[in-house]
């Protein structure tokens, strides 16, 4: 059997993107019940997950960059520091879930229910959610550049609620007073 050649060292400025892991093959999870699992610091890039409850499970430090979840449940669970970027959802449940320093850009999400949950210090920079359920969704300090929802986008759907807010609470310009009138003089008889 031929031995197999060392794997070169990462040239200087390389990137884990960048192809310095050897290749393999993506993880993938179907059917399976992980309701109230916890994940940290772990690489699930790519990984297919079909089918699949994560309701009240805590994921801490865990990359799902370009992974596709079909059909998963992350009602109720704690994402922190998770990366999401160039993921797909469809069919998702996050309702109830907190999602705290976590990556959705590039993001695909369509037909999922998030309804009720609290997303802070997100980037959710060209970010696509479809048919999706984002009622009473908390947004706090997110970057939202090139979010689309439905169609719109709406970091320029803020931007000009905002000015319109700006320019319905600037002080209105006075009209310019009239000078007093002088009183009649009465006229005597």
């Amino acid at each position: 059997m031929a031995k197999k050649p060392p794997i070169a060292p990462p040239s200087a400025g390389a990137t884990e993107d960048e192809g310095i892991q050897p290749a393999k093959k993506p993880e993938q999870f179907h059917g399976s019940a992980l309701a109230g699992a916890s994940f940290d610091d772990v690489d699930l890039r790519s990984a297919r997950l079909h089918d699949v409850s994560l309701a009240e499970a805590e994921l801490d430090d865990v990359s799902l960059a370009r992974a596709r979840l079909h059909n998963v449940s992350l009602a109720e669970a704690e994402l922190d520091d998770v990366d999401l970027r160039d993921a797909r959802l469809h069919n998702a449940t996050l309702a109830g879930a907190s999602l705290d320093d976590i990556s959705l850009a590039g993001a695909r999400i369509d037909n999922a229910d998030a309804a009720e949950s609290r997303w802070s210090d997100a980037s959710l920079r060209r970010a696509r959610f479809e048919g999706s359920d984002l009622r009473d969704v908390e947004i706090v300090g997110c970057a939202i550049e090139g979010l689309t929802i439905d169609g719109v986008r709406i970091d320029r759907l803020l931007e000009e609620a905002k000015d319109r807010s700006r320019a319905s609470q600037a002080p209105k310009a006075t009209e310019k007073e009239a000078p007093p009138k002088k009183p009649k003089k009465e006229r005597r008889p």
